[in-house]
């Protein structure tokens, strides 16, 4: 069975506590560099047509 937080001792909380702190740490660096990297790259999008204007679309 599972233990619920508050059934955990002392040293079991603080084991706990750094995992997370190590988890949220690692992940949340590399959020922010993912994003550093959309921010720094060019955004040169090319858009695929299908040789019909908007206009002919609406007759």
């Amino acid at each position: 069975m599972q233990k619920v937080p508050h059934d955990f001792n002392q040293s079991e909380r603080r084991l706990v506590r750094k995992w997370r702190l190590a988890v949220v740490g690692f992940y949340g660096s590399l959020l922010a560099i993912m994003l550093a990297l959309a921010v720094a790259t060019s955004h040169d999008l090319q858009i695929a047509s299908t040789g019909m204007h908007s206009s002919s679309l609406k007759k």
